[in-house]
């Protein structure tokens, strides 16, 4: 009851204090006393337990509350970004003949987290011939996301026959080995050979003796190059050991083919077989297939007819006509010739004909002007011929010069100026696409001179025209090493068409190269397929210079 009471009384003066009661300080003594009577000294004197105290009273008494606990320890700061450097692409040709050189350009990336800020090495290995290093080119680092570029010009000189899996190998120690490197499948093939081959002979199995037989020879490059020279095809009679006929081929293109027609004359040829052989002369990489044969078989000629009845005598003849009118005069301009296209500053010869087409002889000197139709129908030249007989041809030659036309399409008209009557066929046209000159490298040469802790490396360019004629005034653009900026020299009067490059590196650089990339002069085409170098220091396009 007692606590009941106390409990009461707490609930109350609590509920006081949230509803925000207040009592006078006497009033508030008095009912604490009250509570501690109640609760405390009753049970003590009547030896009663002191009761557990309730929530209320826990509340009215109020108990200190237990500290927070600690705050977590803040995380541990991430990793650093690792670094990863990958070999992201490896391009070159699939197929190769032996002994060329295969240019095989390997892209780096550095695809981590850091900038690499160390020189690393590119390696390339042939992976099928026990890992044989092909070339290493070192890259002075790399920022993040960026690539490099390298090129290796691998010389199959020395290369098996067979397919080679090469290795391009980035050699920084990084956090992915895994990318390191790539491989590519290149076929290094057997070179091309010269081979023309007899591939067939046509003939009829039998002819009569005295008639001609028509023997057709084919031959064929069956081999991987362009001949480009004569040879003959020479027929012979094996069985009689006579030669029936030669005949030129001006080459051949590969897989070309080509068939020429012997008339052979049996008149005096013995009655029976003959094997007849074709051969071709040019000296290739395959004699075997140079023969072809086929046999025909000469027939005795059937006996003579008996002769024929003597003719009846001629009927008287008739009466003579007429004497017609004389025939008109016509000179008629029947051919036209030209090549095409020319390159501006050629002289083109245009090959013009004229034929007495009427029925009489033109006794006087006429004249053939020829005009450019493009050009405004200006004259470019003229000839004259001194008569014509009725029925006959003529044919000359008018240059043209070409030095001052416009590089485009000309309409050339040849008209023949005699007045006759028949003005429709005094004229031909032909047209003639003149094409702007060209540049090209007509020698590349490179010199090393060492300076100290340094070395200079220049480089010679002779620029040509298509006439190998040395020009002044070309310039000429290239890149040292594959990259970097554009490196230009201008040929000068009196250099002989040459321009130099000068490169000075560290003594560390064992080797550079240059490779033009252009050549520009105004009026003028750069024709990089004309690249060449007569003593083979390079390939046309670019050097490599070596430290001495």
């Amino acid at each position: 009851m007692q606590q009941r009471l106390f409990e009461d009384l707490i609930e109350s003066d609590v509920v006081a204090h949230k509803t925000k009661q207040s009592y006078t300080l006497p009033v508030s003594i008095a009912i604490h006393l009250v509570v501690l009577l109640v609760v405390v000294v009753v049970p003590l004197l009547t030896s009663q337990e002191l009761p557990e105290p309730s929530s209320a009273v826990r509340a009215f008494f109020v108990e200190p509350a237990a500290p927070p606990p600690p705050p977590p320890p803040p995380p541990p700061p991430p990793p650093p970004p690792p670094t990863d450097l990958a070999v992201t692409g490896v391009t070159g040709p699939a197929r190769v003949s032996h002994g060329d050189i295969v240019p095989v350009v390997v892209t780096v990336q550095n695809v981590g987290g850091q900038d690499v800020t160390t020189s690393f090495d590119v390696v390339l290995t042939d992976g099928t011939y026990g890992n044989a290093v092909l070339g290493t080119q070192t890259i002075s680092g790399l920022a993040v996301g960026v690539s490099a570029t390298r090129t290796f010009n691998w010389n199959t000189a020395g290369a098996a026959i067979s397919g080679h899996t090469l290795f391009a190998t980035q050699k920084l120690a990084d956090a992915n080995s895994a990318n390191n490197s790539v491989g590519i499948g290149i076929d290094v093939q057997t070179p091309p050979v010269t081979d023309v081959a007899v591939s067939g002979v046509t003939a009829p199995a039998s002819v009569t003796q005295g008639s001609t037989a028509a023997i057709a020879v084919t031959v064929q490059n069956v081999g991987g190059l362009t001949v480009s020279s004569n040879f003959d095809i020479v027929l012979t009679d094996a069985t009689a050991g006579v030669t029936i006929g030669t005949q030129t081929i001006p080459g051949l293109p590969v897989a070309g083919n080509t068939t020429r027609t012997f008339n052979w004359s049996t008149t005096g040829a013995a009655v029976g077989a003959h094997q007849l052989v074709a051969t071709q002369t040019l000296a290739d990489a395959n004699a075997a297939n140079n023969q072809g044969s086929a046999t025909i078989t000469v027939m005795a000629p059937p006996p003579p007819p008996p002769p024929p009845p003597p003719p009846p005598p001629p009927p008287p003849p008739p009466p003579p006509p007429a004497p017609p009118a004389p025939p008109p005069a016509d000179l008629a301009l029947t051919g036209i010739s030209a090549p095409s296209p020319v390159t501006q500053g050629d002289t083109a010869p245009v090959v013009i004909t004229v034929q007495n087409v009427g029925g009489q002889a033109v006794t006087t000197s006429f004249t053939v002007v020829l005009t450019d139709g493009t050009a405004g129908n200006v004259t470019v030249g003229t000839q004259t011929f001194p008569g014509l007989a009725a029925g006959a041809s003529a044919t000359g030659t008018i240059n043209w010069n070409t030095a001052g036309a416009a590089t485009n399409g000309h309409i050339l008209t040849a008209t023949q100026m005699f007045a006759d009557n028949n003005p429709s066929n005094n004229a031909r046209a032909i047209a003639i696409t003149v094409n702007p000159p060209n540049l090209h490298v007509g020698n590349l040469d490179g010199f090393a001179a060492i300076n100290g802790n340094t070395w200079t490396a220049t480089v010679q360019i002779t620029v040509h025209d298509s006439r190998h004629n040395l020009v002044t005034g070309a310039t000429v653009h290239g890149l040292w090493n594959g990259s970097g900026p554009d490196v230009v020299c201008t040929t000068t009067v009196g250099s002989s068409g040459i321009c130099s490059v000068v490169l000075t590196s560290p003594s560390s650089t064992k080797m550079v190269s240059f490779g033009v990339t252009g050549i520009t002069l105004a009026g003028y085409v750069y024709k990089s397929s004309l690249n060449h170098d007569p003593d083979g220091s390079s390939n046309g396009f670019s050097v490599t210079v070596k430290r001495q």
